[in-house]
C-alpha cells in the first residue's frame, strides 16, 4: 500500500521540477534542490514535502485547492465597454 500522499507528492515534484530550471531531486528522492543565484552567489532552496497528518483550514479561511469545485451558471456576454477596451488594446498593440 503506498504512503498516504504519495501520489500528491510526485505531482508536485513533477511541477517544481518543471517549474524551475536546474531543479533537482537528491537523497533518494527524499528533497528537491532549487538552485537560485542571489547576490551573484548561486545558493539552493531545499525543499522537503511531508503529507500532513491532520488537515487545517488556512487563516482566513481562504478556498484550498481540495475545496469542492464552483460551477458558474451565469453567462459569459462581453458588454460593449469590453469589447472597445479589447479593440484599443488590440491598436495599441499593432495586432
Amino acid at each position: 500500500m503506498a504512503a498516504k500522499g504519495a501520489e500528491s507528492k510526485t505531482k508536485i515534484v513533477e511541477k517544481l521540477l518543471a517549474t524551475f530550471d536546474g531543479a533537482f531531486t537528491c537523497d533518494g528522492g527524499k528533497e528537491i534542490r532549487i538552485p537560485m543565484v542571489e547576490n551573484g552567489e548561486t545558493v539552493q532552496i531545499k525543499v522537503a514535502l511531508t503529507c500532513a497528518k491532520v488537515n487545517v483550514e488556512p487563516a482566513g479561511g481562504a478556498p484550498t485547492e481540495a475545496s469542492a469545485p464552483k460551477t458558474f451558471s451565469g453567462s459569459f456576454e462581453i458588454t460593449p465597454e469590453e469589447k472597445e477596451e479589447v479593440a484599443n488594446l488590440i491598436e495599441k498593440l499593432n495586432l
